[in-house]
């Protein structure tokens, strides 16, 4: 009994032998799982960098069709984001149409019907890829001109061309109503210094009378009057009139019997170029 005990007990050393086996195929466990993990890993960033580059290529090709349609498209495409009047439907049924210019990076939109005042222009920025809304001024005929805020909108080339795609036999025939070349830095600054002045008149108690002196200079511009150092910082009246403004220069003798005959007669702003057509 004592011989076969003996036999049937492991040794020391075989114990160790087994141990040793039994922590290296653990070891050999956990190389497998993390070999498994890594790879995994990989296979992952390998996807998602394949996915951001699959973004660049898309956005470096919007910004590649959207430079490659006309301009008048372009605009036609911009347009409805910040004057609902724009929108391709109306436009390319000719109940309104789109006048524009462009320089530098600012692109100068007004909608328009073809009869009246009162249409914005819009003053847009392209910065990069994106457009953003910068000021407005609007047209009010007799009643001068106004400063406006075009709509806070930020509209990228993405949005544009994702519009284009949906329908762009649409904005193909809204960019036939388009009519460019209308507008510059110039000629939308020129309206803006008219607008502070006719803001800076409407506060007085009569926009007409702007100081006791004579100025050395006064004229009607598309029907309002003004003289004295804001007309220094205007184009002369030659060039007025060839930027398409109405031009009635006056004599330091007619501004002073105008203004007379304002006093005694309770002539208004709002018929004093017709008064003044009439009598001088």
């Amino acid at each position: 009994m004592g011989c076969n005990q003996e036999s049937n007990e492991l040794t020391k050393e075989e114990l160790e032998t087994i141990y040793r086996e039994e922590v290296q195929k653990e070891l050999e466990k956990v190389n497998e799982a993390e070999e498994t993990e890594i790879i995994e890993d990989d296979s992952t960033n390998d996807d998602t960098e394949v996915t951001a580059e699959s973004s660049i290529q898309n956005k470096e090709s919007n910004s590649e069709k959207f430079e490659s349609l006309p301009m008048d498209t372009q605009v036609a495409l911009l347009t409805p984001y910040y004057d609902e009047r724009g929108e391709p439907q109306r436009i390319s049924e000719g109940m309104y149409f789109i006048l524009y210019g462009l320089d530098e990076n600012f692109t100068f939109i007004q909608v328009h019907s073809g009869a009246g005042t009162g249409h914005p222009i819009y003053m847009i920025e392209r910065q990069g890829d994106t457009f953003n809304p910068v000021d407005g001024v609007i047209n009010m005929g007799m009643s001068g001109y106004e400063v406006t805020d075009p709509p806070q909108v930020s509209v990228s080339i993405d949005e544009l061309m994702a519009d284009y795609e949906n329908n762009p036999a649409l904005y193909d025939a809204s960019a036939a109503n388009t009519d460019a070349d209308q507008f510059d830095l110039a000629s939308f600054n020129q309206m803006k210094v008219l607008a502070e002045e006719t803001s800076s008149s409407i506060e007085t108690e009569n926009a007409t009378e702007i100081t006791e002196t004579s100025p050395d200079q006064a004229m009607f511009i598309n029907g309002v009057l003004y003289s004295g150092e804001t007309l220094e910082e205007m184009s002369s009246a030659e060039e007025l009139r060839a930027q398409g403004y109405e031009v009635y220069e006056l004599t330091a003798e007619k501004f002073d019997k105008l203004r007379r005959d304002m006093d005694e007669f309770g002539i208004t702003n709002e018929n004093l170029l017709e008064y003044y057509l009439s009598n001088y």
